[in-house]
Formats: C-alpha cells, structure tokens, sequence
C-alpha cells in the first residue's frame, strides 16, 4: 500500500467512526424519547438488573432517562469522539513518518533494541513509536506543531487547534476527574475555558454537535492537505 493509499485508508476509517459514533448519540436519544412517549401512552413495566440487583420501575426509568441521556450519553460519546480523533492523528504521524524516517535520523537506539529487530522496518517502527508515544503526552497545541514542522500543512486554523485543545482538556477532566474542573483544565483549554475551577463540567448538545464538526473537519482538511504531498 502507498503512502497516498494508507492517508485516504485513515481519512475513511476516521471519518466513519466519528460518523457511526455521532449516529449512536442520535439514535440512542431517540430510542429514549419513543420509551418516554411509550409510557406517557401507558406502557407499564419493571427492570429487574441481574447485576446490581437494582429495581426500576416504568415511573422511574423516564427520570433516569434524561440523565442517562444529557449527562452519560453525552459524556461517554464526546470522549469517544476526541479518542477517535486522537488515533487518527497519530496513526497518520507514524506513516508519514515510516515512509519518511529521514527527519529522525539523529535517535539514537538502545544496541539492544537493534539485535531484537527482525528488520530495518522494525528498528524504524521503534524509533517512531517512541517518538509519538512522547509527543502524545504534550498538548494539542504541540501535536500540530510537530506536524508542522514533519508535514507542513498549513492547516488547521489556530482557532480549531484550539478548540481541539479545550476539548482534549474536557476529555481529560471527565476521565481522570470526574468531571470537576481544575487548574489543570483550565491551564489547558486557555482563552476557551467554559467552566471555573470546582464546578462540573456540561457538555451541552451544542458543545457536543460542534466539537464533533471541528474534528469531521480537521480530518478532512489535515488528509486533504497531506494526502497532496504523499508521494
């Protein structure tokens, strides 16, 4: 597979699974709303959850239901979205990079890890995996620097590398803090910080539909503009 081949392979991968993600949130906040217009026309029922043992009753499940659907369904699909991003972007670094090692040609490689190599490719493959695997620990902002500078895109805007970075933050939050904001949040996210340091993070529907768009379109853009200097 070319290079050009394996670039349009991630742009479609990336693309689909945001799209099948997004069509999940919809379709699940749909099934809710025709379970709660079932119960407003009658509907009588109990779940009985044979893990937690948990009882709930028709009544009960239309409350639960607008929580499960603004609060955990948001959340759980947001992150979703910003891990789909994330593996797009760093996938397309490490075949840009495997066909084009020359730029790490000063790593150096533990004497160990070169007797271990089957291959050329999988001493390159080390080296780059390494390269990205630290990289992956900085912000959005250095991301698209080093692709940049590897690359040279010219794109995405500065604006959307920042939303892209407040939206990262979110996603951290929600994943290692339960959602509470703190400095560590609002150090990342910047000038677009939505919340103040100790209140609970929202994603709001608004929030949801555009951060998705913001990412649809940095994959689009980001193949578009790599995929015209793959050769």
């Amino acid at each position: 597979m070319t290079l050009s081949e394996k670039i349009t392979h991630l742009r479609e991968l990336g693309i689909a699974e945001l799209g099948a993600a997004h069509d999940y949130y919809t379709d699940s906040k749909m099934s809710w709303k025709i379970v709660q217009r079932a119960i407003k026309a009658g509907d009588r029922f109990t779940i009985r959850h044979v893990a937690t043992k948990t009882v709930t009753t028709h009544k009960e499940l239309v409350v639960k239901s607008r929580e499960y659907v603004t609060s955990q369904l948001a959340e759980t699909t947001f992150q979703q979205f910003v891990a789909i991003f994330e593996n797009y972007f760093f996938d397309l670094l490490r075949v840009w990079l495997m066909a084009y090692p020359q730029s790490l040609g000063a790593k150096e490689v533990p004497f160990k890890a070169v007797l271990d190599a089957p291959d050329k490719d999988a001493i390159t493959l080390h080296v780059v995996d390494r390269e990205l695997n630290e990289i992956a620990y900085h912000r959005p902002r250095d991301w698209f620097k080093y692709l940049e500078l590897k690359v040279k895109l010219g794109c995405p805007s500065a604006i959307e590398i920042d939303r892209i970075g407040e939206a990262k933050a979110t996603r951290d939050i929600l994943a290692h803090n339960r959602g509470i904001v703190n400095k560590t949040y609002l150090l990342k996210a910047g000038s677009l910080e939505r919340f103040s340091d100790g209140q609970r993070l929202d994603i709001s529907e608004r929030y949801h539909r555009e951060t998705w768009e913001v990412l649809r379109k940095v994959v689009d853009d980001v193949f578009t503009a790599a995929e015209s200097k793959a050769y």
